[in-house]
């Protein structure tokens, strides 16, 4: 017996896929703990670090930074715009509360009155806040309108062109369509239509009034504009109320750039008030749109920047920051202390072209100063502060952070000196890249801001970097681990070395796939919807917690589920390849196969076709010779004959009716022949085809079947001749061996009444008594089935109560049974079981079934007998286990003279069932034999008599087992 092998045990299994949904919910939750921990900025490196020296610290102090050069970049080409005096005001309130209410109601006075010219933003001029071309608009209303303008819903724009005869110096005139459409409605403004343009005519037959498809045109052109619609607007003109001509052509203005007017321009009421009284704009409206499209995205962008650099105000920011553009002079801080302890003036400032003397001093540089040198002694004389500096120069970068690194290095997304260099130039606004840029913060973090969070968020988590990690790979390696063990051991028992398949291995391939991936990419779709992981990093980052539980909980849901389906599919997918099953059970292989079957069978059909028209067979040729000249006569020679298409038509339809005819024909001989043939073979061979109305191969082929039927008649008859002539002789001899037997029978029956003394003497004489009476017995049981068979018996039918017959039968058997050690269970059912049968003959059968149980039942085994009224029927079963092994069919034992002992060594002449079965089978009942290994059923069904009959189902029967 080979040894069980442990590690393939069900129960190994189960802890293996078990172990994979505990470490894969591990993976999932330490994984989610260090992507989170690295979008706040933790690496492993920082692990064990204080936090001004960390990365961590380096990277948020470049994204301030970041945001801070982003914001002065957007503010540059504005900064003489009263804006930056607004957000130096906002920056200043922190220090100076007691004169900020004056600053602002006067800086505030100041936007109102400065004006931004389109025609400078137009010729992308220098900005003078000056109205210069008579269309401008004023810095707070622009201010206002960019935070929500929508050039999707502007007013729909009517363009006159003046006629000459108006005596406009304008060549144009603007209308919103809604008070252009107001002014034709009141009368002042009229359309004169071109009706012929438009294809009508006063004279046109079919017009029914000229002056009602007029006015319809009108009312369609007036919607059309009121929508917008940009149709042909060719042929018509405007003219005044009496009738003079204003406007020799109009259309509609399809610029994109135009924006909903929320504020008027300086000195007008409206864009097109301008455009109108203008000669500088009354043909640009393209340009006056679009240059107002540009001026509010600047505006929006500029405000946008304006408020970064708002949230780094002083005040409200661990971060300081300044900025000073050495080519104009410009400085942005929001530390105003160091800003005037530094004291920037453009005119003492070293350039960058000076800057190149090697140590410069107030001596050699004629009274300059080097202001990025004394930047650097200010920030290194203040303590507590972590301060980066950037001048752009050669190795113009200095800093005291100790987690930045100098160059790139890997792995890892690390800032670096370059880095900030590289951001600098791009974004700090500089003519010639000479600016110096320096950003620091209170290493105390008094303000609670991003980098008070973030130091808040290092200290807690940082220590659990590298445990978290180590404990992620172990997960990891040990979740590949089983999954490789799985893969090993799939299909695989402990009991042996065959590989088994469960049912799903045994679905197609295709159909399996589909399955899983319908039943898990749905939910997936679902979760990953429901998760917002993009939205929950960007709120996690400021987060105090690290892990959000609702979160965490979707991605173990969605993990195990997913692994769920896995395993299913991928353990299938190994147990299929190690079946070879994997293409073997593929719907891409059977459609494969069907496709190379079909293209075989259908060469295969071709070459039946060659083959049969390489015959000279003549009904084939005829047919074809016969369907090639309809086609010649029919498209050949009639087409062209006839010429019309109608007499061609109708010659075909003609042709074709007469086709059908003697296809119907065809069919209704056809039918005939079919019908014959059904007659013969449900027997009834004198029947005979009619020929009347046959003809050609049809009629030889119903004379065929015709004398088929006779011959089969004449065999048939024959053969019932020669069984009766069997069954006679039979009897017969049954009847001759009867008279010598019964005076044997009388003559023992006479030498035993002698009174011999003699012990052989009267051992001879039993025996011939009983091979007498067992030969008597034979003799009239071949007699009995004789009769049985041939249906030469008087039956006397009667209702009969087949429950009490058996108790009679089993009681005559009861001393049989116990001799032979056979055990009688009976369930009977407790209300009469009535049929209609002959009771001498059933009692026959029952005695013959009983009969055989006592002589091959093996003893010391149970005999069941059992009746059920079911469906209208009443079914006897009686079954026993026998004591020969039955290696026949079941049909063999009804035959005559095949007994169960197949060395014919006890008792019994082989015809009991047979008779059985002949005299069931006359009285009306269904007589069967069911063989199953040893168990041997007999059982007999009769219509019942009665109305008792439950519904409970007929027990099904097994075939007969073939032996």
């Amino acid at each position: 017996m080979e040894k069980k092998k442990w590690h393939r045990s069900p129960g190994i299994k189960g802890l293996l896929l078990l172990f994979q949904y505990i470490f894969l919910g591990a993976v999932i939750f330490s994984g989610l703990f260090l992507i989170t921990s690295l979008a706040h900025g933790l690496r492993l490196s920082d692990s064990g670090k204080d936090y001004l020296d960390s990365t961590a610290f380096a990277n948020t102090l470049y994204d301030a930074a970041y945001d801070v050069m982003y914001g002065i970049s957007g503010t540059f080409p504005y900064t003489n715009v009263s804006w930056k005096g607004l957000a130096q005001n906002e920056a200043s309130q922190s220090s100076d509360k007691n004169a900020s209410s004056e600053a602002h109601a006067s800086l505030n006075q100041t936007s109102a009155s400065q004006v931004v010219d389109l025609n400078e933003i137009a010729n992308d001029e220098e900005i003078s806040f000056q109205n210069t071309s008579g269309l401008a608009y004023s810095v707070s209303d622009l201010e206002k309108w960019a935070q929500d303008f929508d050039t999707s819903s502007g007013n729909p724009i009517v363009i006159c062109h003046q006629a000459s005869s108006a005596g406009e110096s304008l060549s144009r005139h603007y209308y919103y369509v809604q008070d252009f459409l107001e002014k034709i409605d009141s009368g002042e403004l009229d359309f004169s239509v071109d009706m012929e343009y438009y294809g009508f005519s006063d004279s046109a037959t079919e017009i029914a009034s000229y002056d009602e498809n007029l006015k319809q045109l009108i009312e369609d052109i007036k919607d059309d504009m009121q929508y917008g619609v940009m149709d042909d607007l060719s042929g018509i003109q405007i003219t005044s109320g009496d009738g003079k001509v204003l406007y020799d052509s109009i259309s509609l203005y399809d610029g994109y750039y135009e924006p909903t007017e929320a504020y008027p321009p300086q000195g007008a009421d409206s864009i097109l008030d301008v455009l109108n009284s203008n000669a500088k704009w009354n043909d640009r409206i393209d340009e006056a749109f679009e240059s107002l499209y540009s001026l509010l995205s600047r505006t929006d962008f500029y405000i946008q920047q304006e408020q970064i650099l708002k949230n780094y105000s002083q005040g409200h920011s661990n971060m300081s920051y300044i900025y000073i553009n050495e080519d104009d002079g410009q400085v942005i801080s929001n530390d105003s202390e160091l800003e005037a302890q530094l004291g920037y003036t453009l005119e003492r400032s070293v350039t960058h072209a000076d800057s190149a003397i090697e140590n410069p001093t107030a001596d050699n540089m004629g009274g300059t100063i080097d202001y990025c040198t004394k930047l650097t002694d200010l920030l290194k004389s203040i303590n507590g502060i972590s301060y980066v500096l950037i001048q752009y120069q050669p190795d113009g970068f200095t800093s005291n952070l100790a987690g930045l690194r100098k160059y790139n290095t890997f792995p890892g997304n690390n800032v670096t000196c370059d880095s900030w260099k590289e951001v600098a130039n791009s974004l700090l606004p500089a003519v010639n890249s000479n600016f110096i840029f320096a950003a620091y913060v209170d290493q105390t973090f008094p303000v609670s801001d991003t980098f008070f969070a973030d130091k808040t968020f290092f200290e807690n988590y940082s220590s659990y970097q590298k445990p978290v990690f180590l404990f992620f790979l172990l997960c990891s390696f040990l979740f590949l681990a089983a999954f490789v063990w799985l893969t090993a051991i799939a299909g695989r028992k402990n009991s042996d070395q065959k590989l088994h398949l469960c049912f799903f291995d045994r679905w197609p391939t295709e159909l399996s796939a589909g399955l899983i991936l319908l039943a898990w990419f749905p939910v997936l779709v679902r979760f990953l919807q429901c998760l917002s992981f993009a939205d929950y990093q960007i709120g996690r980052l400021r987060a105090t917690s690290l892990l959000d539980v609702s979160l965490l909980l979707k991605l173990m849901i969605l993990g195990l589920y997913t692994l769920f389906w896995f395993q299913i599919g991928y353990l299938s997918l190994v147990r299929r390849i190690k079946a070879k099953q994997l293409w073997k059970n593929s719907i891409l292989r059977r459609l494969l196969v069907l496709t190379s079957r079909l293209i075989h069978s259908a060469s295969h059909k071709l070459h039946a076709l060659a083959d049969l028209y390489s015959r000279n067979t003549a009904a084939r040729l005829k047919a074809t010779f016969a369907f090639l000249c309809f086609l010649f006569i029919k498209y050949i020679i009639c087409g062209p004959l006839l010429g019309s298409m109608q007499l061609f038509f109708f010659f075909s339809c003609l042709a074709d009716l007469l086709i059908l005819l003697y296809v119907i024909t065809k069919a209704c001989s056809r039918e005939q022949i079919i019908k014959g043939l059904r007659e013969i073979s449900n027997g009834n061979l004198q029947y005979k085809i009619p020929l009347e109305r046959l003809w050609g191969d049809d009629k030889h082929i119903a004379e065929y079947i015709n004398n088929i039927g006779s011959g089969l008649d004449a065999a048939v008859e024959n053969s019932v001749k020669n069984e009766r002539m069997k069954t006679e002789l039979i009897t017969n001899v049954s009847h001759d061996l009867k008279t010598p037997l019964t005076s044997i029978i009388s003559y023992i029956d006479l030498l035993k009444r002698e009174n011999f003394t003699d012990p052989k003497v009267l051992e001879y004489l039993d025996i011939l008594e009983a091979k007498a009476a067992r030969l008597k017995v034979l003799t009239e049981d071949v007699v009995e089935a004789s009769k049985a068979s041939t249906g030469n018996l008087t039956l006397n039918m009667n209702n009969l109560d087949f429950v009490e017959m058996l108790h009679q039968v089993i009681g005559e058997f009861e001393e049989r049974f116990e001799e032979h050690h056979l055990t009688m269970i009976v369930h009977f059912p407790d209300e009469p079981s009535v049929i209609y049968a002959d009771g001498q003959r059933l009692w026959r059968v029952l005695e013959n079934i009983f009969g055989n149980v006592t002589k091959y039942a093996m003893e010391d085994t149970r005999v069941y007998a059992e009746v059920m009224n079911a469906h209208g029927q009443v079914v006897f079963t009686l079954k026993n286990i026998s004591a020969q092994p039955l290696n026949f069919a079941a049909e063999e034992l009804t035959e005559r003279f095949v007994r169960g002992d197949v060395a014919r060594g006890t008792e019994g002449s082989g015809l009991g069932l047979s008779i059985a079965k002949s005299l069931t089978e006359l009285q009306g009942g269904k007589f069967q034999l069911y063989l199953d290994g040893d168990l041997f059923k007999v059982t007999i069904t009769f219509q019942a008599q009665n109305s008792k009959c439950t519904d409970a189902e007929v027990p099904a029967q097994p075939k007969p087992e073939a032996r």
